[in-house]
């Protein structure tokens, strides 16, 4: 019994901490200047990495389609001269 009681101190302790983690970060972001610096930052960081993102895609699927043509090319001349065999 006495490990129960002592699970429920920490869970107690946990749930203080992370509770008033989220009241700070949520008191920074909504105050003036400084909550406003950092709403920018944010900002700015998940405009990077949707940036990052779409690069990403767009090499990605240019790299597809060229892996896409070659099959393409490869299966036509298979194809092809395996109709002139017969």
């Amino acid at each position: 019994m006495s490990h129960f009681n002592n699970c429920r101190g920490t869970d107690f302790i946990l749930g203080a901490i992370v509770g008033s983690s989220i009241a700070t970060l949520t008191t920074l972001l909504f105050t003036t200047k400084q909550g406003k610096r950092i709403q920018n930052k944010i900002k700015e960081t998940f405009q990077d990495l949707e940036d990052d993102a779409k690069e990403a895609w767009s090499e990605t699927k240019d790299k597809a389609e060229e892996m896409g043509e070659r099959v393409r090319k490869k299966t036509t001349q298979s194809n092809g001269s395996n109709g002139e065999k017969e």
